[in-house]
């Protein structure tokens, strides 16, 4: 997906477009003072003193805290597991039907290198020829917003979490407040961001969740999930900089067992480590019909995986 920062606003629309693809990495810069961790900004001194139950904070897995590039050395990948998923027929075919553009290319010599990867990992086509619904700014759900290697504001409310993430600039609500979280079978209206509840479990913060959007994915690699999954996610803060995340996935309908996760982890960042226009704090890093759909998936995205000329604009 394309980045589009202010500046760009003024440049003719096929000039931004392609500028956008780099636009996010050369911003991505760590701020004066920055520490050079372990594949991450490390702002903080990770042996600080620090509230195991306080995750309030913006918290990265990005390797230059935002921006362009990619997870953290630490952090795991953009993948929910590497563990080979057992799948259904129904979640078989499903898993057929998504198109993914991320991972080793379909049919290249570096697919074939590596067939100690599951095949969802080593299936990507160009993004013209996927059905990947974030191409056309389509909310990505979870667990894939946790995923992908951007920042994400924790606010702490005194009844309910907020994780506000700045791909996509997503809100999503975690209800600490003691309510039960429907059975999959009751939720009669799907979210895009599902139904989530949260409890303390020692210094381990436990949210399980259920009624996603089906047409969401799991990852960027394609896995699906049906309306019936259940996630279960345990979030520790091992010290002053680092959260711990584990997943397990529950779907009966499309897995014949439960899915773990591998261990993913992000970084704390203070605050004015992210400027814009001389404020602090995440980018609206929105995904823009007017700009992804018909400007740059039209002049840009089309072209290079298809190989024909750029369509007409829309009337």
């Amino acid at each position: 997906m394309s980045r589009r920062a202010p500046t760009l606003r003024a440049l003719p629309a096929m000039l931004a477009a392609a500028l956008a693809i780099t636009a996010g990495t050369a911003g991505a810069q760590p701020p004066p003072g920055a520490r050079s961790g372990p594949g991450y900004p490390q702002v903080y001194d990770p042996n600080m003193p620090f509230e195991a139950n306080d995750i309030a904070g913006i918290w990265t897995p990005n390797g230059a805290g935002f921006g362009g590039g990619g997870r953290c050395r630490d952090c795991g990948d953009r993948g929910f597991s590497h563990e080979f998923p057992e799948l259904t027929p129904e979640g078989q075919a499903a898993f057929d039907a998504n198109i993914p553009s991320y991972g080793r290319a379909l049919g290249s010599a570096d697919a074939e290198a590596h067939p100690e990867e599951h095949i969802g990992r080593r299936r990507a086509q160009p993004p013209a020829l996927g059905n990947d619904l974030y191409q056309t700014c389509n909310p990505m759900g979870i667990p894939r917003a946790l995923l992908y290697p951007d920042p994400a504001e924790f606010i702490v409310l005194p009844e309910r979490i907020l994780q506000h993430f700045q791909w996509g600039y997503g809100l999503r609500t975690i209800w600490m407040d003691g309510r039960a979280l429907p059975q999959p079978e009751e939720v009669d209206i799907t979210r895009w961001w599902g139904y989530a509840v949260g409890r303390w479990e020692g210094n381990t913060l436990v949210v399980t969740s259920t009624g996603y959007d089906p047409r969401t994915w799991v990852d960027h690699f394609g896995y699906p999930h049906s309306d019936m999954m259940e996630l279960e996610e345990r979030y520790t803060r091992i010290n002053y900089d680092t959260l711990e995340l584990t997943m397990t996935l529950k779907d009966p309908v499309f897995y014949a067992k439960p899915w773990r996760s591998e261990t993913k982890r992000m970084h704390l960042i203070p605050r004015d480590f992210i400027q814009s226009s001389g404020w602090s704090g995440l980018l609206e890093d929105l995904c823009a019909p007017i700009d992804e759909v018909d400007t740059f998936n039209r002049l840009i995205r089309d072209p290079a995986g298809t190989g024909q000329p750029a369509a007409p604009p829309a009337r």
